[in-house]
Order: C-alpha cells, then structure tokens, then sequence
C-alpha cells in the first residue's frame, strides 16, 4: 500500500509533511513520491520516481510555500513520473493523493461505470496526464486511444470537474459533496485527500477502507496514514482515527466530520474480537524477532487475519471473490500504534529482496 500524509496549520507545511513521510515511507512505498502545497491562492507541486531522498535531491519540494498540503509516497509501479501522485484537476487547480487497492474492474457493472466516466472525459478532450503506452492491456484499463493511465486520476478529474464551477462561498461544502459522490460512484479499497487553490485553509479527507489518523495541535491538524508518522512531542495527544466511508475536512482549527456513511458501501466494523484477535497474531509474530524482524507486507498470516471477518467490506457486486476489500490495513496500523505506546515496538530499516527498496521491519522485545 502507499502513505499519505496532510497538514493544515500556522507553520509551512512542507517540511513537517516531509518529515512525517521520512517515518512513513518504507512501511510500504518509497517508490515514487509526490507533495502539493497551496500558497497566496496558487498550487505548488513536486514530484519524481524514487522515495523522498530522490524528491529532495532533484526538487525545491522543501522550499514549497504554504501552510497546508499533501504528500504521497507509493508501491511500484510503471516508471513513469506521470504515475506519481498527485494527481490534479483539470485546470491544475486542485491536488489529490490516494492511498489503496483498485476495484474499478472487479465487476461488470462497476467496470462499465467507471470505464464509462473515463471515456467521457476523453472524449470530451480532457486530458489525462498519466496516459502512456501500454504493454499488458490485459490488465490495464484502457483509453480509447489505446494508451492506458493510472487509475487515481479519474478520481482527481472527477472531483475537479464537480466542483469547476462552483461559488468561493461553497467551496468546501461542494468539495466535500464531490468527495462523497466519487467514492460512491467509484468505490474502491482507498482512502483519498485533496486541496484547491480556492479552499486555501482546507485538506479534504474521503475514506472508504484504507486508514486514516488525525491529531489536533494548537491552530494546526496534522493527518497520516499511520499515528507513527506524527510528531514525536505531540503523540502524547488524542489520535483520531478517521472511520471508514467518512468525508471530513481539516483546517488549522481542527477536524470536522460531514459525513459517515456512502450509499454504495456496506462495512463491517471492526469490533473487539477482531481487533483483541490480530493484535494477539501480530503479537506473537513480532515478539523476540529482532534477527528476523516482519516488514508489514511481508506478514505471513495477513490472509488468516482477514477472515477473522464474517463478510466483505464492499457489496459483492463491488469486490473481487472471497471478500477481499476488509480494513485489515487500518487494524495492523493500530496495532504496531498500541505496540508504540506501549514502548515494546523497534523497527529498523532494510533492503527488500523482491523489489530492491527499502522496507521498514518490525519486532517486540519480549
């Protein structure tokens, strides 16, 4: 999975967002990387192939005014710098990151939906910035050109277009309605955040399965995908984790939940027999492994945890076979979250030997 990151305070956002990506990046990214800032009514935006250390080198990313923004480090992927997020509207105006797994194929009736929307916008000669050859159109949607795209973007131009002309007065009530309708009309295993150059002060928020943590400072909200990312001298404060299918947005004075629930997506909570279940799974897969500590992808019994679930998180007509689309990404966050506070959890970073980057791994002192 990718890792996201979001702030909207009284400090320049790029650097605290940079160094809450430096603690997120290798859980399970670093291969592509991307931030946006908005500044005085402009968006400012940076992105490369490579993990933060390549977007510092060859980017001014740091030196990106403005006091809110995103930030976005993903998986492997087709090298092409197109594929980083973010992704923008089309008028450059808006920014948006997501973090997750795609469905937008798993059903016909949701592929039709979602193919149907993308050959609109090409064929109403909206651009698609991420388009490029493909070379397996057997697994890649595809534009009617022939060239395939990352799927991200047609949630960016979506939203975009939604809220294209809307009233200064509206903005944020219209960009939390654009939010809402697309991951109605698209849902996906994902959790999504934007701003727009005419929502200066605002970072919204839609989350369907993927996680999503907030902390409230003082005049400032700081949102990532794990609370380990957050500032060492504030994880003392209440950590909100933002709830499945919740539209919310974050200004400097906190966080407003507008809505908690999407017509399209039916969850299954995580209740305490889950939650007590995995985290004695994590428990004993972590404990003494210091010499062969578990980077979070490599878990071995991440298909067992899953079926701790009874049902899918997403309507069958959503979902690939055998529910597969369950927030077990946001339990084993606060997971490893519990293990930290307690003061048992160690990480080190290392070279992952299936792909070559780099992967943080965990264990618990006994």
């Amino acid at each position: 999975m990718c890792t996201i990151a979001g702030y909207a305070g009284n400090r320049r956002a790029a650097p605290i967002l940079i160094e809450m990506m430096r603690k997120e990046q290798y859980l399970d990214s670093g291969f592509f990387t991307g931030i946006a800032t908005i500044h005085e009514g402009k968006l400012y935006t940076a992105k490369v192939v490579g993990d933060l250390d390549v977007l510092l080198s060859e980017t001014d990313a740091l030196e990106l005014p403005g006091n809110v923004g995103i930030i976005h480090s993903r998986t492997p992927g087709a090298p092409h710098r197109s594929h980083s997020h973010p992704f923008y509207s089309k008028d450059k105006d808006a920014a948006f990151v997501l973090n997750g797994t795609f469905n937008t194929l798993a059903s016909p009736q949701l592929k039709e939906r979602y193919m149907g929307a993308v050959n609109d916008l090409f064929a109403r000669g909206i651009g698609f910035d991420s388009a490029v050859e493909c070379t397996d159109p057997n697994k890649n949607p595809l534009l009617p050109n022939g060239k395939t795209f990352h799927r991200s973007e047609v949630y960016a131009l979506t939203v975009g277009e939604a809220v294209e002309h809307s009233a200064d007065a509206d903005m944020a009530r219209d960009m939390a309605s654009a939010f809402r309708d697309v991951l109605n009309k698209f849902p996906a295993d994902i959790v999504m955040l934007g701003i727009h150059e005419r929502l200066p002060d605002t970072v919204t928020i839609g989350t369907v399965t993927r996680p999503m943590n907030a902390l409230i400072g003082d005049g400032e909200t700081y949102l990532a995908t794990s609370a380990l990312a957050f500032p060492e001298e504030l994880q003392s404060r209440p950590i909100i984790p933002i709830p499945p299918t919740t539209v919310a947005q974050a200004t400097p004075e906190g966080l407003k939940i507008l809505s908690t629930s999407l017509e399209s997506v039916r969850i299954e909570q995580i209740d305490y027999r889950v939650a007590t279940y995995v985290r004695t799974e994590m428990e004993k897969l972590l404990t003494g492994r210091e010499k062969d500590p578990v980077g979070i992808s490599e878990m071995p019994c991440r298909a067992e945890w899953k079926a701790a679930w009874s049902e899918p998180m997403i309507d069958c007509e959503f979902t690939y076979p055998n529910g597969f689309f369950k927030s077990y990404a946001t339990i084993l966050y606060e997971c490893l979250w519990s293990f930290h506070k307690e003061g048992r959890l160690r990480s080190r970073v290392e070279t992952n030997e299936k792909n070559g980057g780099k992967i943080v791994r965990f264990w618990l002192d006994a």
